[in-house]
């Protein structure tokens, strides 16, 4: 199947979360032709899920090529949530100020300053003891021996991030289909020999062509037939959320300590996450996650067990076993992968989407992608 010499490149992305509309967004206005496929209501799983942590720092075990990759997309933030904006005259909720990370004790503290020395060195990091961080944050615990300030950090509210970027997309030419479940990925085998993704095939037996095929299913990618993914290579990772409602804001920033995060929003809303749980694709909230969860932010912020509690939920984060997500062109020509950004989702969509449309548009991507080639544990890549 040959593309019309001079006519516009036809994308189809399989999952409609924000990585798919992000991607979708941005391709569109780069001139290709996009259709976004969505098994239910776009947005409905791992974006509306998440807390909104743009913690490039925060997510940072050391230097390397994630960092760079968190690092580049925390610096398109500001323009990309502008140009959203703009275009839409929704507020996604961005706001900076930096995280924290807490300590209740003093070998906790070591633990901290240890893992925080190459941002400590570098000037990414501050350490903060107890009578500068009671400044910063008056209602964390006094029982607080120090913390560590990462200033760079920033936060959104992620159904309004999606929103904003859904409805961008469509003013863009975007097309959505919901309740387009993908049956299998179609190749086509070129005179050379070599597999090329020529669209999708979809569960009622409709063909969508396209000359390229960008999928973006989260932690469902390996379900999608014809790719060339082990099952085991992005696996759903259930986090449960509990959200709480004071009547002002308790905090101006991110905090993180043992246990949990809290991620205050303008309105005095906090949520706090997260469980790690393999349980399959079962969707739940226990009365031990929420009892975990609340117990360690009571300790962080002991105002915090006169709050409301107003609702909690679960939902899937894609995980793979390094933690870098599949991310650029498989071993099959015109098929890109853009998944397996477990906590890192919201902070890495405005990256996402240029190094989706760089390679869909046959552009050089903006960083080395070789780190998080999706065939990387397979020996193909």
């Amino acid at each position: 199947m040959e593309r019309r010499r001079n006519a516009p490149t036809r994308v189809l992305i399989i999952g409609g979360g924000l990585m798919g509309a992000s991607s979708a967004w941005e391709l569109a206005r780069s001139g290709a032709r996009v259709t976004v496929l969505e098994k239910s209501v776009p947005g409905a799983e791992a974006s509306s899920a998440a807390a909104g942590i743009l913690g490039a720092e925060a997510e940072a075990h050391g230097e390397g090529p994630m960092l760079e990759l968190c690092r580049y997309s925390r610096k398109l933030y500001p323009t990309w949530v502008r140009d959203l904006e703009k275009e839409t005259n929704v507020s996604v909720g961005y706001l900076e100020g930096g995280s924290l990370e807490v300590a209740l004790s003093k070998p906790e503290l070591a633990r901290l300053k240890k893992t925080r020395a190459f941002q400590l060195r570098s000037g990414h990091a501050e350490f903060l003891p107890p009578e500068k961080l009671s400044h910063l944050e008056a209602q964390i615990t006094a029982r607080a021996v120090g913390a560590i300030f990462l200033p760079h950090d920033a936060r959104v509210t992620p159904t309004d991030l999606f929103q904003a970027t859904h409805i961008a997309a469509q003013r863009a030419g975007v097309i959505f289909r919901t309740g387009a479940y993908v049956r299998r990925v179609l190749t086509e085998t070129s005179s050379r020999g070599a597999p090329r993704a020529v669209g999708a095939l979809l569960e009622d037996g409709t063909r969508i062509d396209a000359d390229v095929v960008v999928v973006a299913a989260g932690s469902w990618t390996p379900l999608v037939e014809g790719l060339p993914l082990a099952r085991t290579d992005v696996i759903p990772a259930r986090g449960q959320v509990v959200e709480l409602r004071c009547p002002s804001p308790p905090l101006q920033r991110l905090v993180f300590g043992k246990g949990c995060y809290l991620v205050p929003r303008a309105d005095g809303r906090v949520v706090i996450g997260s469980t790690l749980e393999f349980v399959g694709f079962k969707k739940g909230v226990t009365a031990g996650g929420v009892r975990s969860l609340l117990a360690h932010a009571i300790k962080l912020v002991p105002n915090l067990a006169t709050a409301e509690l107003s609702q909690t939920w679960s939902n899937f984060r894609p995980y793979t076993q390094d933690h870098l997500p599949l991310l650029g062109s498989a071993d099959v020509q015109g098929l890109i992968i853009a998944s397996g950004h477990y906590r890192t989702g919201i902070l890495l969509a405005p990256a996402t989407a240029k190094i989706v449309s760089a390679l869909a548009l046959g552009r050089r991507p903006p960083l080395h992608l070789g780190p998080f080639a999706p065939l990387r544990n397979t020996g193909a890549a």
